[in-house]
Formats: structure tokens, sequence, C-alpha cells
């Protein structure tokens, strides 16, 4: 499951006329499902300035994590390219999250007697859509649940990133970032920023907030603005004072969608 959407939409469209908005959407999405169909994707449905699209239904292939995962990553590339031509117009660029989750699903037609179509639903459904707008929260662009990247055959350039339980989800799960987008350019020395970072997860769920924080420093003198690296130098500074209760499992539970 992927599902991708444009952040800060919203408080875009409140600057641009209608025809101006539909324009956008129209371009946007026509850049977004070429990628979605190189790789076999079904786009499942348009939800405002969001999309859906599945990997493996009706049809399951033993590449359909790989190919997600690809999609995911070249969908933030077309972005790359889709944004020059609007700053060439004197247009802001717009900036997209995707969450990939992977698991059992019900797949068919739901829907009224009259009016039906093809989706999927349940809980990996769920979590791809909570992992989208967990992107926001870790500025992070991609998003992949453990159970997908179990699923990978190739080789992908990724972050152990958090121990999360998604609001409406039951079960906790590792969450990954997927970081094969990148360039040299754009994201320097991120080998040695991977390493200090996992390092750094490591201390934190043995509750070694000191290792944490030396951890978490490191990635960010290599990289100031690693939000990820931010957000657990400012957990291990909170817990060194305020250590958390003997219950505590390393879990950050997510209180928004």
């Amino acid at each position: 499951m992927l599902f991708a959407d444009i952040r800060r939409f919203a408080l875009m469209s409140e600057t641009m006329t209608p025809r101006n908005t539909v324009s956008l959407l129209n371009e946007f999405f026509t850049e977004m499902v070429e990628v979605i169909f190189t790789r076999g994707g079904m786009l499942d449905k348009y939800m405002g300035d969001g999309l859906m699209a599945i990997f493996g239904a009706p049809v399951a292939g033993s590449a359909d994590a790989d190919n997600a995962l690809y999609v995911a990553n070249d969908m933030i590339r077309a972005l790359g390219t889709f944004n020059s031509r609007r700053a060439r117009r004197g247009s802001e660029p717009i900036e997209i999250g995707i969450g990939l989750a992977t698991g059992e699903v019900l797949a068919g037609s739901v829907g009224a007697s009259k009016r039906m179509e093809y989706t999927a639903i349940g809980n990996n459904v769920n979590l791809a859509a909570r992992l989208e707008g967990a992107t926001k929260y870790y500025g992070t662009p991609v998003l992949l649940a453990a159970a997908t990247v179990d699923e990978l055959k190739s080789p992908a350039v990724l972050r152990r990133l958090d121990l999360i339980q998604a609001k409406g989800i039951s079960q906790p799960s590792w969450v990954y970032e997927s970081l094969g987008h990148h360039t040299r350019g754009t994201f320097p020395k991120l080998a040695s920023v991977i390493k200090a970072y996992e390092t750094g997860v490591d201390c934190y769920q043995r509750r070694d907030w000191t290792g944490g924080l030396g951890h978490f420093a490191e990635a960010l003198e290599l990289a100031p603005q690693d939000r990820p690296s931010r957000i657990f130098f400012d957990r291990c500074r909170y817990y060194q004072t305020s250590p958390p209760d003997e219950a505590w499992d390393g879990v950050w539970i997510m209180q928004e969608k």
C-alpha cells in the first residue's frame, strides 16, 4: 500500500484561484501516476490532494515491496523536476509525504450496488496512511513499515527511524526512512549520519540517554538539518532529567493521524 499527499496544500490553495488549484493537481497527478504505472502499481483512488496506490493486488508478485519502494523514491525525484518547472514559472515548490505498508488486506469491489469500486481495506491500509501523516512529524518524505522492509529483495538505502504505535493501530512497528532518493548533493555524509543515528537509537532503547545524546549530537554535527536526529536528541535530553517509568518500552505513541 502506498499513500502520498501534498503537504500544507490547504494553506497553499487559499492563495490560488480554483482554476489554478485544479491545474496544479492535474499536473502533479499526471507526473506521479506515470511513475506508479512504470512499476506495475495500480492507482486505487485520488483523495483530494493525495492518492492511494496498491502493489500486489489483484495479482501478487515477488517484487511488490521493491516496486513500491522504487516508486516512492522516484516520486521524490520526479517532484524535484516538477518543482524546477514551477520555479521557472515563479511558483513556490511543493512537498509531499509518502507512507508504505505491507501485509494482508481485503481487496475487492466495495460500495453501493449502483456504484462500486475496487479498493483495499484493513489495518495495513490504515498503517500506510498513518505513516504518510507521520512524515510531517519526522520531516522525512518517505516512511516504510518494518513489514515492507522485510519483503524487500533488493538492497535499499534505509534508516531504522523509530519504534512507533500509530493512532488507531493496536501493535507498534519499527518504521524506516527511505533515503534512496538522495544524492551526495542533497544529503552529504549520508552513511556516517545513518551510523551515528542508528547507534543513538540503540542507546535510546536501552535508556542510555547520555550515550544517545552523544551519537545524535554527532549526527547533527554532520547534518544540522536532520530533523530525526534533532527529535531524538531532544527526547534523550528530556528523559535524562525526567526518566520514564519502569513500564516504558521505547514505543513512541503517535497522537495524530
